[in-house]
This record gives structure tokens, sequence and C-alpha cells, in this order.
């Protein structure tokens, strides 16, 4: 029987907050059990204040254990000729547990957060690629973009 899939609620943020600390780990962003305290409490907090207000989730459970999620964030900006409402979407940490990958519930949460950026009127949705989840976006239809301007960043702090 395949995992059930829904719309997560605030009384997930549990799950939530374990599959973002899940998700970290399994793109290599080691979490030190000094830093673990705090990047909870801080995950805990922003996940209250946004879901279901500017971050929506989806997640697949076998039983009470998690078998993929992923997470669509709206950003909203000034206007811009690709987001002339002003908001656009970003999926963020789409997981699949190894073992329940090949079991279409990647795609299936992909594309409930994709109705859902159609029924709040995104002008589009952004992601990162890895590697392994590529194929799966490009048959969603996600085009790989070429920077006209090249992404840079400044570490302002460590901490």
């Amino acid at each position: 029987m395949l995992p059930a899939l829904r719309p997560t609620t605030p009384t997930d943020i549990p799950l939530l907050l374990q599959a973002r600390l899940d998700f970290l780990r399994a793109r290599g962003y080691p979490i030190s059990s000094a830093d673990l305290p705090k990047a909870a409490q801080q995950l805990e907090i922003f996940l209250s204040e946004h879901l279901d207000r500017d971050l929506f989730a989806w997640i697949a459970l076998d039983g009470q254990s998690l078998a993929a999620v992923g997470f669509l964030q709206v950003i909203r900006v000034m206007w811009q000729p690709l987001a002339p409402n002003g908001q656009f979407g970003r999926i963020i940490n789409v997981l699949t547990w190894p073992e329940y990958r090949h079991q279409g519930l990647a795609r299936a949460i992909m594309r409930a957060l994709i109705e859902k950026a159609q029924e709040l009127r995104l002008s589009y949705i952004d992601l990162d690629a890895s590697p392994e989840g590529q194929p799966l976006y490009e048959r969603l239809g996600f085009r790989l973009l070429k920077a006209k301007h090249p992404p840079m960043r400044l570490i302002i702090s460590e901490n």
C-alpha cells in the first residue's frame, strides 16, 4: 500500500522540522549536536509563523513515518515583468526517504505543489534541482535557466 499524501497542518510542525533536518543532512550539510537545539528552535518558530500563510507543505506518510515531503514558499517582490502580481513560488526541501523512492511520491507531491501555486496565482515557480530530481522536474515542465546575471553571495556572518 502506498503512503498517504496530504497537505500539512500546524500539528505537523514536528514532522516538518525533522524533514528539514533530514533534507539538509541528505544534501551534505551536517548539523552538529551543539547546533541542533538552536536549529530546531529556529525551525519551529519559522514554521509556526509561516506554515499555511506563505509556506505550504505536502507529506506522504506511511503510518506515522515520513516517506516524502515538499514545500512551496511564496516570495513577495516588487513589481517586475515576470511577476506582475508581485509574487512567485519557490519549491524547496523535496525529499523522498530511500526506502520509499521510485513509487511516484515525489511526482505526486510536486503536482500538489504546482496545483497550490496555480491556486495562489503565482507568476512562476523556481527550484534548485539535484541531479537525481532534475529528470522529474523536466517531465513536469521545468526548464533549466541560463543566468543573464550570475548569482553571487556575500557571507555577512557565519553564525
